[in-house]
């Protein structure tokens, strides 16, 4: 019955334009971007937040391959992959792919026409007898990022030292290919964000301050539209991604605690949470907030064979059913 009911909302989405046509991409291409309810729009150093802000793979230090999968509420399985490599200090470019897929959809015969009830009734013993055909949706995004750092020194003059902030900015490219039975749709997308990230401890009198990050990206730039080969077209709308993170250490324990808040123009009344803790910078714990759903998870980083390890895992509760996300990277 899910599968049905799943089936029936592609149809609905098919039959006219679509404002959440690019939806598969909202499952996040990280556990640590779920379990923060995917306010990550002002997380920097993240390469899996590329699809919230395409600047958050600015100042990557090193190569990430990263990944995760899910099986999404026993419905469908979503794998995301992807590498970042950092060009030099100034640049890092990127290319990630995401895929959706359910298969074993049944086919279900229009029996409406039907109107004599034992040549219908003959013709479901039929089918239930010789079974039904299935066929499988398939959705997916190939996104090439590209990011540049800028790290400025401000003067502010009089009483007060100067200190440096640093700008990332970037790209995305994305191109997304659906398939549904007989029906093909493919669609071509541009985002771009920025962050501004300051240490509030080389601003002000306080040094024990941490550092705040503001962060906005403008995603599907003009419309992101999905041609069909039905002659229909699916409009994505542009996107405002706003948001903000701070994040504090303790000199006398190895603890780090981070807040991220983000509103998105698409769901006006919808604000996303996202907390983190980190102990002894190989441990964290998250929890988030999206909407009505509570998103928690766990991350784990340590070093092997000379090479940063994270693995990552998130869980939601939904009313379809729960969901388990497990993934993470590795830094070259």
């Amino acid at each position: 019955m899910k599968r049905l009911f799943l089936l029936g909302i592609y149809i609905t989405c098919l039959q006219g334009q679509n404002s959440y046509a690019d939806a598969f991409l909202n499952l996040g291409t990280s556990p640590r971007s779920i379990a923060l309810g995917r306010a990550v729009v002002a997380l920097p150093q993240h390469t899996g937040g590329y699809l919230v802000n395409p600047a958050a793979t600015g100042f990557t230090p090193s190569p990430t391959l990263s990944g995760m999968f899910i099986n999404q509420f026993g419905l469908a399985d979503y794998v995301s992959m992807g590498v970042s490599i950092p060009k030099n200090k100034y640049y890092q470019w990127g290319v990630n792919t995401v895929l959706l897929y359910v298969d074993n959809i049944p086919e279900r015969p229009d029996l409406r026409n039907v109107t004599d009830l034992a040549v219908r009734r003959d013709s479901i013993r039929a089918l239930v007898r010789q079974g039904f055909r299935s066929f499988k949706d398939i959705e997916a995004a190939v996104t090439f990022n590209i990011s540049k750092n800028i790290t400025k020194t401000i003067d502010p003059g009089w009483q007060f030292a100067p200190f440096p902030v640093k700008i990332p900015f970037g790209m995305n490219v994305k191109i997304l290919r659906k398939n549904l039975h007989a029906i093909q749709g493919i669609g071509l997308g541009i985002d771009i964000g920025t962050m501004i990230m300051v240490n509030l401890e080389q601003v002000s009198t306080f040094d024990w301050l941490g550092d705040l990050v503001a962060g906005v990206s403008l995603n599907n730039i003009a419309g992101t539209r999905i041609y069909w080969n039905t002659n229909k077209e699916d409009l994505i709308p542009m996107q405002l991604i706003t948001g903000i993170s701070y994040k504090q250490s303790f000199d006398r324990w190895p603890v780090k605690i981070a807040i991220f808040e983000q509103q998105n123009s698409l769901y006006p009344r919808e604000i996303q949470f996202g907390l983190e803790g980190e102990l002894f910078d190989k441990i964290s714990i998250r929890g988030g907030l999206t909407g009505d759903y509570i998103q928690c998870g766990l991350g784990l980083v340590f070093q092997r064979k000379g090479k940063t390890v994270s693995l990552d895992y998130s869980f939601s509760n939904h009313d379809l059913g729960k969901a388990h996300r497990i993934g993470g990277w590795v830094g070259f």
